[in-house]
């Protein structure tokens, strides 16, 4: 009888802790990703990881993207652990960007701000997971994101708004 009882018991908690989690895995749904709209071809690329091969987007619209991925090329290949998007200032004013994404206890995804010369004219604090800066009608700039101390394998995948007023 007490035999019954425990294995009864037992299956109820396994019966129970099953449906616990399978719960708590449809109650977080994964980031969809999207193509990025770009001038040209309207597909995300890589490389996109230095200032020369940076993704042309338009501001104001969503950014899906992923750092950490291995890339096949050269003798062994290499980790993404960057990405630069070059836009136009269609207008003056403030541009705010916020990005959304996967934080890591080592690491975190940092935004930066350079002007079209490539030097850096802004980044986001340490943790911070929005940049803003009153920008210039007709200057290009570039958007990139960055994961200062990750570690090889860590994967983010990242969706950047952005707003002008």
């Amino acid at each position: 009888m007490k035999k019954a009882i425990i294995s009864t018991l037992g299956l109820a908690l396994l019966l129970s802790t099953s449906t616990a989690v399978a719960s708590a895995q449809e109650a977080a749904p994964a980031l969809q990703k999207e193509n990025i709209q770009l001038y040209g071809n309207g597909t995300d690329r890589e490389p996109n990881n230095w200032f020369d091969e940076a993704s042309e987007i338009l501001a104001g619209v969503d950014i899906y993207g992923e750092i950490g991925k291995h890339i096949n090329g050269g003798y062994a290949g290499y980790y993404d652990t960057s990405d630069y998007y070059k836009f136009k200032a269609f207008q003056s004013g403030w541009y705010q960007f916020n990005i959304q994404g996967e934080i890591y206890p080592n690491t975190w995804l940092r935004l930066g701000l350079a002007d079209s010369n490539g030097h850096f004219i802004r980044y986001a604090e340490d943790r911070q997971y929005s940049l803003g800066k009153n920008l210039e009608a007709g200057k290009w700039y570039y958007l990139v994101v960055e994961t200062p101390g990750a570690e090889q394998g860590q994967l983010f995948s990242y969706k950047i708004t952005s707003s002008i007023k």
